[in-house]
């Protein structure tokens, strides 16, 4: 007779559940990092605006260019704010689905120990059940043997 865990089949079903979790978080990693790279982006585009505008001052240039300029970097300092709350709720996603991950983890070992203590009694219960079988038997010789 095998060993049977009596919460084999909650026990997978932590499993799959850890794994769709797993899923869940890797795609919210991703999400944030893309959305974070954007950020990147436009702040890099701002900074080269801000030095293109410096620039543009100090060889002199024309009030409208210098207002366009100053337009340019307020629609973009407007994205960049937008942007950045994308950004923070992504970190946030990515933050709650990797402490469901972590318990979800942690709630599947706990039934892997189970099962795994489970065994190791089972494992010990049939060492127990073979010596006292064994026991058994050398006292039937030896009680045959007497009798001879």
């Amino acid at each position: 007779m095998s060993f049977q865990f009596a919460l084999q089949k909650v026990m997978e079903l932590k499993e799959r559940e850890k794994h769709n979790v797993q899923a869940e978080y890797e795609q919210a990693v991703a999400s944030f990092e893309s959305v974070a790279t954007e950020l990147y982006e436009m702040l890099k585009r701002k900074e080269e605006l801000e030095e293109s505008a410096r620039s543009q001052i100090a060889n002199g240039t024309s009030i409208y260019a210098l207002q366009q300029q100053q337009s340019k970097l307020l629609r973009l300092q407007q994205e960049i704010q937008k942007q950045q709350r994308h950004t923070q709720l992504a970190r946030e996603k990515m933050n709650r689905k990797k402490q469901d991950l972590m318990s979800r983890s942690i709630e599947f070992k706990k039934y892997e120990k189970m099962k795994q203590v489970k065994q190791d009694q089972y494992e010990e219960e049939a060492k127990r059940l073979e010596l006292q079988q064994m026991d058994e038997l050398s006292i039937r010789l030896y009680a045959n043997v007497k009798v001879r």
